[in-house]
């Protein structure tokens, strides 16, 4: 695993480390993708709210937006999770192979 990777993991999980984003995940896996506004009507949460928790989850490398006018659209970021989850899993493997104890 590169350092860049490794320096990227502790916000991954961090972004991952809240019930409410934890709850935004659960919705957009089963949405797909949705604007902020709906988003935050479903969770009923005040917009400002959503979009703090979203940016969180957009440096951790979960979410993706896209801007359509005056609309935020959000989605799950499938293939930046599937790196994250990798890149962990080889950091594990990485130390386990060289008979580093974590």
């Amino acid at each position: 695993m590169d350092q860049a990777q490794r320096r990227h993991l502790p916000l991954h999980f961090q972004a991952l480390a809240s019930p409410v984003r934890l709850r935004m995940l659960e919705y957009l896996a089963e949405a797909g993708e949705e604007s902020v506004k709906a988003l935050a009507e479903h969770l009923r949460m005040s917009q400002p709210r959503v979009s703090w928790h979203l940016a969180m989850l957009k440096r951790g490398g979960v979410v993706r937006q896209r801007r359509e006018g005056r609309q935020v659209y959000c989605s799950l970021d499938q293939e930046a999770i599937r790196r994250h989850q990798r890149a962990f899993w080889e950091m594990l493997i990485e130390k386990k192979k060289i008979g580093v104890r974590v």
